[in-house]
């Protein structure tokens, strides 16, 4: 899989890079030596590392030398079949340690996100449940309390209905004296009164 990203990204690397032409490439297998003009006639200027990145200038008559110049801002002529268009692996493997650290970035960044997400996820859930037990205790205090309520409502129902009946008991006891004290009156002044008029009729 590593090895089939790599191709790939070499591949990307290497249309980009040869999309700009005067861009070019010393080959890779050993240093080339440069020359003054456009064929062996000309004498040897200095020489070029294997995979160095160069500029095209231009090509002679022929085709066969090119032009090139150097990073040091001097100019000389090299075999152009010494050239190529795709960067060497030397010029490669920076942008490919560059790919690959910033890719590694990415995925480092996405394990800490999402790590980030499932403490916060867990942080969320764990108040949740906090506040879920908060409530259910202060349900259950107020399911509590309106018992309590319930039997002291019951308790004062029950009170009142109890002085309610001694209050009728006491009521009914009271009438019942006054019907009674009412109804030995009524026996005891018919027999006071006659025996009143009898002596009164006998004075005169």
């Amino acid at each position: 899989m590593k090895k089939q990203n790599i191709i790939t990204l070499l591949s990307f690397i290497a249309v980009a890079f040869s999309a700009n032409a005067v861009d070019k490439y010393v080959t890779e297998n050993v240093d080339i030596y440069l020359r003054r003009g456009p064929s062996s006639q000309y004498a040897y200027s200095n020489a070029v590392k294997a995979g160095q990145k160069v500029i095209e200038l231009e090509k002679s008559a022929d085709g066969k030398y090119t032009r090139i110049q150097l990073p040091n801002g001097s100019s000389a002529w090299i075999e152009s079949n010494k050239l190529k268009d795709q960067p060497s692996f030397k010029e490669l493997v920076p942008l490919l340690e560059a790919q690959l650290a910033e890719y590694k970035d990415k995925v480092d960044n996405a394990e800490k996100n999402q790590q980030n997400a499932i403490q916060d996820y867990a942080e969320k859930l764990q108040k949740a449940e906090q506040s879920i037990e908060s409530l259910q205790a202060k349900n259950n205090e107020l399911e509590q309390l309106n018992k309590q309520q319930e039997m002291k409502l019951e308790s004062m129902l029950n009170q009142v209905d109890d002085k309610r009946r001694d209050l009728i008991v006491t009521w009914f006891t009271y009438g019942g004296l006054v019907a009674g004290g009412g109804f030995l009156l009524g026996l005891i002044l018919p027999a006071i009164m006659p025996g009143r008029r009898k002596k009164d009729r006998w004075m005169r």
